[in-house]
């Protein structure tokens, strides 16, 4: 589990490969999915959870997208959580 404190960490580190950002998730939802693998996958074995920040750039800067029921009914039929 990762405490408030490393969310955030990760949330400013750009460079992260334990990061991945979607500008928005419906369009998106290989990509998600294909994010989550690579984290399950593990391949540089840091034995460390990896993050989905849905509604933020690469830039890190904000999408500006609406956070509504349907956008978080869409994550939790995926499994993401929050």
């Amino acid at each position: 589990m990762l405490t408030d404190a490393e969310i955030a960490e990760l949330f400013r580190d750009i460079e992260s490969d334990r990061v991945e950002r979607k500008r928005d998730y419906p369009s998106n939802r290989d990509a998600v999915r294909q994010a989550i693998c690579a984290f399950a996958n593990d391949l540089p074995n840091h034995r460390l959870p990896g993050i989905i920040f849905i509604g933020q750039d690469d830039d890190g800067t904000c999408a500006g997208i609406t956070i509504d029921d349907e956008l978080l009914r869409a994550c939790l039929e995926t499994g993401l959580v929050f």
